[in-house]
């Protein structure tokens, strides 16, 4: 039997990927957002604690464009880039 292979998972694996090549061990959380066709991205990682928040989002904004078609790229509504610290408790 074919594995399916879902939107979510297949940016998930490829966000792992690209940010294992980068040398950063990374969390990735992907949430549908109710009643729309977009999705939330969590991406968290310690290693992101030496990089500003706008380089975190350029780094994991362009692994998903390597990843993504245009068409694809727009079912993502926002990626947020944190360490563990920096989640809310």
């Amino acid at each position: 039997m074919a594995k399916v292979v879902t939107f979510a998972s297949r940016l998930r694996d490829e966000l792992i990927q690209g940010l294992k090549t980068a040398g950063i061990d990374a969390t990735i959380d992907i949430e549908r957002v109710q009643g729309t066709k977009l999705h939330r991205v969590f991406v968290v990682a310690d290693a992101f604690a030496k990089l500003r928040p706008a380089e975190r989002q350029d780094l994991v904004w362009r692994i998903a464009d390597q990843a993504l078609s245009p068409d694809e790229r727009l079912q993502i509504s926002m990626i947020f880039t944190v360490t563990k610290s920096e989640l809310p408790d």
